[in-house]
């Protein structure tokens, strides 16, 4: 009786592996969708982020936990990038901005200069949670003659050099 109960046990397991392994196969996985293709509930939920931005390009990325995510990528009016995620369900899950460096509280540029003396970045993203607060910066840049991109929070005491 013990064996076929550790039997049962472990084809529940290899079942629910065998049911899992394709969606982490998916998660993270970035499919182009044409803008057209994109439920106008979604677009919808996107421009009320910034009703005056051009969207030119849609992906969806799957998450680990199965969720759908539509990353709907534009432009402002003053030529920054955006990209706002937007779940299946139309609320958003965050939106980025590019930031110029002036935008960058300056707790968050000492922050850097402490541990990254010399960083010089060429590329800064401010995201945002779906209430309009930034929760977090992503810097793209160089160290020396290294380009390392780096998240920093947004009060600039955390900072991660993040996988390139």
């Amino acid at each position: 009786m013990k064996k076929t109960g550790t039997l049962t046990t472990g084809l529940k397991w290899i079942s629910a592996c065998v049911l899992l392994v394709p969606l982490l196969a998916e998660a993270g996985k970035e499919v182009e969708v044409p803008l057209q293709e994109v439920p106008e509930g979604i677009m919808q939920a996107a421009r009320r982020i910034e009703p005056e931005a051009e969207f030119h390009r849609a992906q969806t990325e799957t998450e680990e936990d199965g969720a759908k995510v539509y990353e709907i990528q534009g432009r402002l009016k003053d030529g920054r990038r955006m990209e706002v995620d937007v779940l299946e369900n139309g609320r958003i899950q965050e939106y980025e901005l590019e930031f110029t460096e002036a935008q960058v509280p300056g707790a968050v540029l000492k922050g850097i200069q402490r541990k990254l003396p010399g960083f010089k970045p060429t590329y800064i993203e401010a995201s945002h949670s779906a209430s309009g607060k930034v929760v977090q910066y992503e810097f793209e840049g160089m160290l020396g003659d290294q380009t390392i991109d780096i998240e920093v929070s947004a009060d600039g005491r955390k900072i991660v050099v993040a996988d390139k």
